[in-house]
């Protein structure tokens, strides 16, 4: 059982699924969770599990019997739960099962495999807009969270390789203009405004590191940042 759940990441499936329900509220502008909601966490969760066992499958020790069936189920428990939300999420969903899948052959292709990983993080929050019908809404949620995914990987990369990743520095400080201007324009209420600054300082703090060349502990920073930005999303929007 731990080599399956190690298999299929079991929890950034969890994050993935509360992702798809902030999204919902994001969209709605509330904490109701109408059925189609949960189909589509249960959606996420299905093919994240199908799309992570397929591109793992060589590199956890399950044994292959038990990863052909993650793959299985999980494409079956997915896109079923897709289906009741509508062709778009089946079509969305797929596409995200078939990104998480090639991760692993990206994975030299730096910083392309940086960019779908980011690409893929943020998707839940759009996903579940696309489960109410209001998918415009879910364009500035994902944007800011692959953003911060994004920078968030890059970083990881300088922990392991010292120096001055100047792309990186740049991702970062740009982020904080970014993710001050889309939500002001898509009508966010003041309470992102305020949560939002402490996700902000956050990513400065790991700019600045990164000029003077200390790269250590600046994931636990990011994570920090990622989730207070999911609360000030979620706070600019419900009430």
């Amino acid at each position: 059982m731990g080599d399956v759940a190690r298999l299929v990441r079991a929890p950034q499936l969890l994050v993935a699924a509360l992702g798809v329900l902030a999204g919902c509220w994001i969209a709605l502008g509330g904490l109701a969770t109408p059925p189609l909601a949960w189909w589509a966490a249960l959606a996420a969760i299905g093919l994240g599990a199908a799309g992570s066992a397929l591109g793992r499958r060589r590199d956890v020790t399950a044994s292959s019997g038990a990863a052909d069936f993650v793959v299985f189920a999980g494409v079956v428990i997915g896109v079923a739960g897709a289906m009741l939300v509508g062709g778009a999420a089946v079509a969305v969903g797929l596409a995200g099962c078939a990104a998480i899948a090639l991760l692993p052959a990206l994975e030299r292709r730096q910083p392309f495999q940086r960019i779908a990983l980011a690409v893929v993080s943020g998707l839940p929050l759009l996903y579940g807009a696309i489960a109410v019908a209001r998918p415009a809404q879910g364009l500035v949620p994902w944007t800011l969270a692959s953003w911060l995914a994004l920078v968030r990987g890059l970083a990881a990369d300088a922990e392991r390789q010292p120096g001055r990743p100047w792309l990186t520095i740049v991702l970062a400080i740009g982020f904080v203009p970014v993710s001050l201007l889309l939500p002001a324009r898509a009508g966010y209420r003041g309470a992102y405004f305020v949560l939002a600054i402490f996700a902000q300082l956050a990513v400065l703090v790991v700019a600045t590191r990164l000029i003077v060349g200390r790269s250590e502990r600046l994931g636990l920073l990011l994570k920090g940042a990622m989730a207070v930005g999911l609360v000030a999303l979620v706070a600019g929007r419900v009430g």
